[in-house]
């Protein structure tokens, strides 16, 4: 997204995910597991808690998503994909703003258990694939991974977590930043994104809900 390109991931945290996307480099240190402690292998989703910002570096560009929607498959050793991603109720201060991710489906990340300051592990995602892209009435940028940005790293915490907010897997972008790949004159070099996101998969792989409740170990 132009001037949204944290949000990807981001999503997800996003996720995030924010996405639970990982490599196979991942598999000999994490298990994804379901709330009774057995592993997980399935559909999720992630969905946002509040809203998502996004900030170039001097915040001469601002702007919020209120909504986003973000799912894919996680195997129970880590790997995955991101496969669509729905982001609406976005606004700025050029006005109403729309997000599209471009490139779809991201399979290039990381998730890893390791618990340290308040967290207990990281989602990476270095697919070179990742672009995102914001349209405003007259500026138009598109933001992914390049070589001053080669990854995109969210925070996550298990629902037993002491900081965790939501009760659920969830992950955080902090300054999450991409970098400028292409777009109008205008367009700011690299943005920042801050937001908070939700995981959940399936109890059952036929169900349309996503209720089952996640978690990260060694």
């Amino acid at each position: 997204m132009k001037t949204f390109a944290r949000l990807a991931v981001p999503v997800i945290a996003a996720a995030a995910a924010l996405g639970l996307t990982a490599t196979a480099a991942s598999a000999a240190t994490t298990t994804v597991r379901r709330a009774d402690g057995t592993a997980y292998s399935g559909e999720y989703r992630i969905v946002n808690v509040g809203n998502m910002t996004f900030a170039d570096s001097t915040s001469t560009f601002t702007a919020s998503c209120s909504d986003a929607d973000l799912r894919g498959t996680i195997n129970s050793d880590g790997t995955g994909t991101l496969d669509s991603a729905s982001v609406t109720g976005c606004t700025s201060n050029l006005g109403p703003a729309t997000v599209s991710f471009l490139n779809l489906s991201y399979e290039d990340g990381q998730l890893t258990y390791a618990p340290s300051g308040g967290y207990d592990g990281t989602l990476v995602f270095s697919d070179t694939d990742l672009a995102v892209q914001a349209s405003f009435l007259f500026l138009s940028c598109t933001y992914g991974l390049d070589a001053s940005h080669p990854d995109l790293t969210f925070h996550v915490r298990n629902p037993d977590n002491p900081n965790n907010v939501t009760g659920e897997f969830e992950g955080e972008m902090v300054d999450a930043s991409l970098g400028l790949l292409s777009g109008d004159a205008g367009c700011p070099t690299d943005v920042l994104a801050n937001g908070l996101g939700q995981a959940n998969g399936k109890v059952l792989p036929t169900d349309t809900d996503f209720l089952e409740t996640l978690h990260i170990t060694s």
